[in-house]
């Protein structure tokens, strides 16, 4: 389906700030704020005053551990920053962001250039189809290269970068910034612009750059191309357009540069994304076809929920977007997923952490509702009728499965109750049950992720865990077919307990069900006590074999047994079935099964040695390796679970945080 364009220049619009940890997101995020009237002056993130740090685990790591909001105002017009994580534990905070973003702001540190991870961010931006304006800050640094960086990101991002910026001085000289559309610098005197002509140094430069620029933007339009080779060059209304429609449809990247904390060219990136930014349209499912949605403040009103906040104040709060429609207090909308009714008690804006009363949201506005409690990350709220869904997203596989042990099994009911609570604010953080170890699994992104997890536990609902290494589920099944009988005979006084069953079991797949055959003839067992032989078996089963693992891929069939009219029942045949089983079991010997996973990975070309090297190591079988593009290359591998443990952190720093890897359930197999 081919993106469409949306109505240039929309009321509201929302701006996801993504980059690295260490460059700057947070001090542009305050920048911002500060150059749109916002604050009167910036928080620090050394010492915990910046918007965003409400969360004690934030002023502890000093970094961003989930999205922090800022609404800013240009005139009439709305943009809503989300500032988001930059570590790679966190990129599931992105990836929400991207997925409300109308466009990406993307910081890079001129001090320390393009690295790995910036071009890990680089990608889900590219992935999530986003805009991307590039902000190369740090510019006043001492070790500040703005050559450098320049020429880094030219070799990533290739010929659609385009620099609408260039500096003014470097390091603790610098000065200010040329706009190369207007065809001026900006100078900053104590965070006050002011305009002047192009400093003669940088008149040479700035001429050749701003040539490549406008010759980038003109093609597309075929009346502005015209015009621009018969020697009228557009101007600055005139370009702006363009360069939204291109920024769009991805042929086009702008760079633009400064120093947030000397509010050098902060105020120009906020005028740009006021002036370029346009809605992108929502893809979802409409009655079950795939189609896109246009933010339309005329239309009907529909919401979707993409972050969960439980406030130790306010309690539980839901940050939504509003797709169509305009929204006020005391609505009332129905869930698409659950079909209830959800009356929206009140709106709000999140500045930080602070809760601001707004009386009416707009199409591409952000807004916060309390008392929501059954709505959840992703869905719908719109009329009752109306059969609509946006995609769901696609979460990464963990890095790392850890085991949580409590010092009573009393605690387990209140640790699985606030760790559901953590999930719910971040969907990253998965909770599951361990049948084998019968105790509560963690899947998290990373080391860090598990650490902020585990102190959220301890500080929020004072519980305290040690974890350990989940253990790896095996099974096993019968080594051959075997017929044998099942026989309990007891007299106790009264009615006895009387069963005999005659069984023949042999092997499957062990893929398959198991698979229970009633071959009686003639009534030997009669038709009531037939399923409990089927249950004792079933039970026999999960209890374990003779290695104490849980039984798997058998056919049973039933084909002879005996009964007394007086000492047979249920439960005598359910206990003859169980031990007939058992009886085949030690007879013919079990065979020991491991899980084996198909693991699909995908990362660039250069990585593709190292990635088959480490699956050898894991008694991995590669069993297909398709190259995407020149760049990109897919290998599907058969792994034994075994083989797993803490996978994702080994396959994350293989590929530099690059890669994408998906893990499921293929079979089972005979362990070594």
């Amino acid at each position: 389906m081919p993106l469409t364009i949306a109505p240039s220049h929309p009321k509201a619009r929302t701006v996801a700030l993504i980059g690295r940890n260490g460059v700057g997101k947070t001090s542009l995020l305050e920048a911002l704020v500060v150059a749109t009237g916002g604050l009167e002056r910036a928080g620090k993130v050394d010492a915990g005053t910046t918007l965003g740090a409400n969360d004690p685990e934030e002023r502890k790591y000093q970094m961003s551990l989930g999205i922090a909001m800022a609404p800013v105002w240009i005139g009439d017009d709305k943009l809503t920053l989300l500032d988001t994580p930059g570590l790679i534990d966190f990129h599931g905070e992105v990836e929400r962001a991207l997925d409300v973003a109308d466009v990406a702001v993307l910081v890079v540190s001129a001090v320390d250039g393009v690295q790995s991870d910036f071009v890990a961010t680089w990608d889900l931006a590219r992935e999530a189809e986003v805009p991307v304006v590039i902000f190369v800050n740090m510019l006043d640094a001492e070790r500040a290269d703005f050559e450098s960086t320049l020429g880094s990101l030219e070799s990533l991002v290739g010929p659609t970068l385009a620099p609408l910026e260039l500096p003014i001085g470097e390091g603790p000289s610098l000065q200010g910034v040329v706009d190369l559309l207007a065809d001026e610098a900006i100078f900053y005197d104590r965070n006050t612009p002011r305009h002047a002509p192009v400093p003669a140094e940088l008149a040479e430069l700035e001429s050749r750059v701003r040539a490549s620029l406008i010759e980038a933007i003109v093609v597309a339009d075929d009346s502005l191309t015209e015009r621009y080779l018969e020697g009228d060059v557009p101007t600055m209304e005139e370009l702006e357009p363009a360069l939204a429609e291109l920024m769009i449809e991805g042929r086009i990247v702008p760079l633009t540069c400064g120093s947030a904390t000397m509010g050098v060219g902060v105020d120009r990136l906020a005028t740009l994304l006021d002036e370029i930014a346009v809605s992108r349209p929502i893809p979802a499912l409409m009655n079950g076809n795939e189609t896109f949605l246009d933010r339309d403040p005329d239309g009907e009103p529909v919401m979707r929920a993409f972050k969960v906040i439980v406030d130790p104040y306010v309690g539980r709060i839901v940050v939504m977007e509003v797709i169509s429609g305009t929204i006020t207090p005391d609505l009332t909308l129905v869930n698409v997923r659950t079909r209830n009714d959800e009356r929206l008690h009140g709106l709000h804006h999140l500045f930080g952490s602070k809760l601001v009363p707004v009386t009416r949201a707009v199409a591409g506005d952000v807004v916060v509702v309390a008392k929501l409690s059954d709505v959840a990350v992703g869905d719908v709220l719109a009329k009752r009728g109306v059969d609509l869904a946006t995609l769901p997203a696609t979460l990464p596989a963990p890095a790392l499965s850890v085991a949580l042990l409590s010092a009573s099994h009393d605690d387990d009911d209140k640790i699985a109750n606030a760790l559901h609570r953590l999930a719910e604010e971040d969907p990253s953080l998965r909770v599951r049950h361990d049948p084998v170890s019968r105790r509560l699994v963690v899947d998290a992104m990373g080391d860090t992720h598990l650490k902020v997890t585990l102190e959220r536990l301890r500080r929020r609902f004072n519980v305290n865990v040690t974890t350990a290494t989940p253990e790896v589920q095996r099974y096993e099944t019968i080594r051959s077919a075997r017929e044998c009988e099942g026989r309990l005979k007891k007299q106790t006084g009264g009615h006895g307990q009387y069963a005999v069953v005659n069984l023949k079991v042999e092997p499957i797949t062990p893929d398959q069900p198991f698979e229970f055959v009633d071959a009686i003839v003639g009534g030997s067992v009669p038709r009531q006590f037939i399923s409990a032989v089927r249950n004792g078996i079933e039970k026999s089963m999960a209890r374990g074999g003779p290695a104490g693992f849980p039984v798997v891929g058998l056919r049973v069939t039933l084909y002879d047994g005996k009964f007394h009219s007086v000492d047979s029942s249920e439960a005598a045949f359910d206990t003859a079935g169980s031990l007939g089983l058992r009886a085949a079991l030690d007879a013919a010997g079990t065979v020991v099964l491991e899980r084996v996973m198909e693991v699909k990975t995908t990362f660039p070309t250069e990585y593709l040695g190292e990635v088959l090297n480490d699956l050898k190591g894991r008694r991995g079988k590669v069993v297909s390796t398709n190259q995407d593009n020149a760049a990109t290359v897919t290998v599907t591998s058969y792994i034994p679970e075994d083989g797993l443990h803490r996978y994702g952190l080994d396959f994350r720093s293989i590929t530099a945080g690059r890669g994408r890897v998906t893990i499921q359930l293929h079979h089972l197999s005979e362990a070594p």
